[in-house]
């Protein structure tokens, strides 16, 4: 089983409004990220959620019922908690059906459900600790992470980087897998993001 984690609890300090619910030709943001991630191999897929979690949970509540959702009480503290608060709902609902956790933020709209296949699709047969979207060899969304890393990401924290400490320390033990898709590398913090986002997709 791999299992999805859609993190969407940050507060958009950066952008005017909550960058989630920003509609891209017609559609919030976070609701494009699900839509895509429910039609790619993805068994279960949790999202979690903090600020503005009732607006977003109205955005994305007729959603096929593979979605569930969980809250972070403390998304205020920083992203490791939301990546704590996912993987602790998968493991204790989970536990040992969990082939990799593939981990991606919300704002990631425009990977397409054939990048999360190819991702998956390399992790089941090479089994690596770590497996990752790329584009033109720069490294993006989704990644997997295997279940015998459930113990490390549980104890992340934001002063350690996140999951940044557990990605440098197997970088050795990482599945970089290319794919033909810009989208794996783009999400956005600002609005003028939305311009950079425009451009690459042109390309």
């Amino acid at each position: 089983m791999i299992v999805g984690i859609i993190l969407a609890a940050g507060e958009s300090r950066r952008f005017p409004g909550n960058k989630l619910l920003f509609k891209w030709e017609g559609k919030p943001i976070i609701r494009r990220t699900l839509e895509n991630a429910l039609r790619s191999k993805i068994n279960k897929i949790i999202v979690v959620l903090g600020h503005n979690k009732d607006l977003i949970l109205e955005t994305i509540k007729d959603l096929d019922d593979k979605v569930v959702h969980v809250y972070n009480e403390e998304y205020k503290k920083g992203m490791s908690t939301s990546v704590k608060t996912g993987v602790k709902y998968a493991y204790e609902n989970y536990g040992e059906e969990i082939e990799g956790i593939l981990i991606t933020p919300g704002d990631t709209a425009w990977i397409p459900p054939e990048a999360y296949d190819i991702v998956i699709d390399k992790f089941i047969e090479k089994k690596p600790l770590i497996a990752v979207a790329a584009y033109q060899g720069r490294r993006g969304h989704p990644i997997i992470f295997h279940k015998l890393l459930i113990s490390e990401i549980l104890k992340i924290n934001e002063e350690t980087r996140g999951l940044k400490k557990i990605t440098k320390k197997y970088r050795l033990y990482t599945l970089v897998v290319e794919t033909p898709y810009p989208g794996v590398i783009l999400d956005i913090d600002t609005y003028n993001d939305l311009n950079r986002v425009k451009y690459v997709l042109k390309k």
